[in-house]
């Protein structure tokens, strides 16, 4: 999960499609829902803006890039709560995870044209209390290091009878994620301790870190998503940084590049 200081934010501009509610020092970000969506009010606004988009990424290119992938997205969440992310300002996002009345959010093809305005950057899928997926996520400030440490993960991980299959993916950051289809659904608890115990078991990943916090140059093998309610950034979802998350052919991912990911 992308992490997100909301204390700074001192002004915000309002906008007709938005409203933000500031509520015991955290800021919330209600969205209407009552009348539907057609295209960003503010197309021309830049609300993402890096190295990867030195002249912006505006809210018409993120609408049209959801819209573009609405059908791959739905299919991703389907049956599941999700966590959304808004930028309030260019690099300024806030983070949503329930919404009119507090309940918790679902994409639907129903209410997807309400909720994804030019502003929603990025989706996480949430986890339930049984699921016959595992979440590994490889994170490394040193960028190849990191894609080494995701082979050898994906191999390790594709050794184990309890998993069926595996794939590689891009997270739109800094980090990868090997997402491991189980045999059979499991307690989600009882997921991530299954792959704590054999992965502390593996010579292969002897220098990186399991569990732990991100040291300089060393990867961290982080299980945190796998528990009820954890979160992991969606298929197809755009990063905050406004780098698609995107599946990797095992072949390609010595090579793979930060702004393969670009959507312009």
């Amino acid at each position: 999960m992308e992490n997100v200081n909301v204390n700074t934010i001192k002004a915000i501009r309002f906008h007709t499609d938005h409203k933000l509610i500031y509520l015991d020092s955290i800021l919330y970000y209600d969205l209407f829902l009552g009348e539907k969506m057609s295209k960003p009010q503010n197309p021309n606004t830049i609300i993402v803006k890096n190295d990867f988009y030195p002249q912006g990424l505006t809210e018409k290119s993120v609408w049209n890039y959801y819209q573009k992938y609405k059908g791959p997205l739905l299919k991703e969440v389907m049956k599941r709560y999700v966590v959304i992310f808004v930028m309030i300002d260019i690099n300024k996002p806030i983070v949503k995870r329930k919404g009119m009345h507090g309940m918790y959010i679902s994409l639907t093809n129903t209410n997807y044209d309400h909720v994804v305005t030019g502003r929603t950057i990025s989706f996480h899928s949430v986890m339930k209390t049984h699921e016959d997926i595992a979440i590994i996520d490889i994170d490394c400030d040193k960028w190849d290091i990191a894609k080494q440490a995701t082979i050898d993960v994906y191999n390790v991980v594709n050794n184990y009878n309890f998993v069926q299959s595996s794939q590689i993916k891009y997270t739109g950051k800094s980090s990868f994620h090997v997402v491991c289809n189980l045999n059979r659904k499991l307690k989600i608890n009882q997921i991530r301790n299954l792959f704590l115990a054999n992965l502390k078991q593996e010579k292969k990943l002897n220098n990186y870190t399991i569990e732990y916090r991100r040291l300089p140059g060393i990867p961290n093998i982080d299980l945190s998503s796998n528990k009820y309610n954890g979160a992991f950034i969606t298929h197809n979802s755009l990063s905050i940084l406004g780098l698609r998350c995107m599946n990797l052919n095992y072949r390609d991912i010595s090579s793979f590049q930060k702004n393969r990911s670009k959507i312009m």
